[in-house]
């Protein structure tokens, strides 16, 4: 889940003329260039290189003046996965979803995901606003949403990872108060309800006084 270390194989070129100095902080800052933001549908989006663990002799290929190296490094990347719980923050609300921003990526939750309750949106909050159960969405809020699709492509523009908050416990942290609210009114009622039925039926049985 979200930020993870995973340790590559690759193949790295560098130019004769920065071959000077310690030869893994030469061969870490051109990874670093190589990779940073590179997209993987395996381990994600690579966030830093951290340590070259090993690395071969340079080799030569005619024809071209680089010299190659095989290294295995370490990276730091964030991976999110699908049906993956995670907390996010609502970067813009619009009239067919949310945007949540989730690590480094940005998810839509469609209007039809934000809640379960009926919701409608609201220009004037911007967010949207349910009548029946009061509860809210807008910018800046903090929720926690799970993951429902994802398209990886090769940069973070180009990704799309679809979200909702259907679930109970999902959404806000103040939507679990309004639910259990909502829980003990409707349980309330339901237990009035057949308190009412047994009392009717037990004067049927026994008759009128």
């Amino acid at each position: 889940m979200g930020y993870k270390k995973f340790d590559v194989e690759g193949i790295v070129s560098v130019s004769p003329l920065n071959l000077s100095g310690e030869l893994k902080d030469i061969l870490k800052e051109q990874l670093s260039i190589n990779y940073d933001g590179v997209i993987d549908k395996d381990i994600g989006l690579i966030i830093a290189i951290t340590d070259v663990l090993n690395h071969s002799e340079g080799e030569i290929i005619p024809g071209d003046s680089d010299v190659f190296f095989k290294v295995k490094f370490r990276v730091i990347s964030f991976l999110p996965k699908l049906h993956e719980v995670i907390r996010g923050r609502v970067t813009q609300a619009t009239d067919f979803g949310a945007f949540i921003n989730i690590g480094p990526f940005e998810g839509l939750c469609h209007v039809s995901q934000v809640m379960p309750d009926f919701n409608s949106y609201n220009p004037e909050l911007p967010g949207f606003f349910a009548k029946e159960s009061k509860k809210t969405l807008v910018v800046e809020d903090k929720v926690l949403t799970r993951i429902s699709n994802i398209s990886f492509k090769k940069t973070i523009a180009e990704t799309k990872i679809g979200l909702t908050m259907r679930q109970t416990g999902l959404g806000k942290e103040e939507w679990i108060a309004i639910d259990a609210k909502a829980e003990k009114k409707t349980t309330k009622k339901t237990s009035k309800k057949d308190d009412t039925k047994e009392k009717k039926t037990t004067t049927k049985k026994g008759g009128k006084k």
